[in-house]
């Protein structure tokens, strides 16, 4: 009667601080994944092309 009282308090007292420091551990490891492969940062605004349009020998 008293053995599975025992194991459950086991397991709620062991598994509780398990889980939150796996939860723990976990998140730093996708953190670091994040900032492994990262968009690059911007490097300002695009560069603007101009196009002319009157050039000799070109019909459009």
């Amino acid at each position: 009667m008293i053995g599975p009282l025992i194991w459950g308090l086991l397991v709620i007292l062991l598994g509780v601080p398990f889980v939150l420091i796996w939860w723990r551990i976990a998140d730093r490891w996708a953190d670091d994944k994040h900032k492994r492969f990262a968009p690059p940062k911007d490097a300002g605004p695009a560069p603007t092309v101009v196009k002319r349009s009157d050039i000799e020998g070109q019909d459009r």
